[in-house]
Formats: structure tokens, C-alpha cells, sequence
């Protein structure tokens, strides 16, 4: 694996729904490949934050790329 290439294993699901339909709690792991580190988390900004950390990345949390990758990631799992 390329030292600047990072794979990461993330899984999501639903624990609970609103009298609606609507999915209310989010939860999840993520698995860092190449560390064998595991993460559970129960809002989207740990993942983020997790990979940030794993991939030595320095990204402002109030910054405009982290607002785009939490909103991505948003978007694959919704």
C-alpha cells in the first residue's frame, strides 16, 4: 500500500425509527486497514475525526473542507 493511500472499512446502521419512518439514531463502526484500529461512533463527525487522525490529516473542524467531507458522507449513507 502506498504510504499516502489509506483504506478504511465503515459500516452503518439504524437503531432507531420515529412514529414516522423516520431514522432517528445513526450508529456505526469504522476499521482503519492498514492499523487494525476500530471505531465505534454515534454521529458522523467521529468518523470524520477518525480519519482524520488515521490518515495524519490536518483539517479545521470549523473549516469549509470539513463541513464538505461530513456532508459527503452524509450523502452515502442517507
Amino acid at each position: 500500500m502506498q504510504r499516502d493511500t489509506h483504506s478504511f472499512i465503515v459500516r452503518v446502521w439504524h437503531e432507531a425509527v420515529n412514529s414516522k419512518g423516520r431514522v432517528t439514531t445513526w450508529r456505526g463502526s469504522i476499521d482503519h486497514v492498514g492499523s487494525d484500529q476500530r471505531l465505534y461512533f454515534d454521529d458522523l463527525e467521529g468518523v470524520v475525526r477518525f480519519i482524520q487522525e488515521q490518515a495524519g490529516l490536518s483539517i479545521r473542524r470549523s473549516g469549509r473542507k470539513w463541513r464538505a467531507l461530513v456532508a459527503y458522507i452524509k450523502r452515502m449513507i442517507t
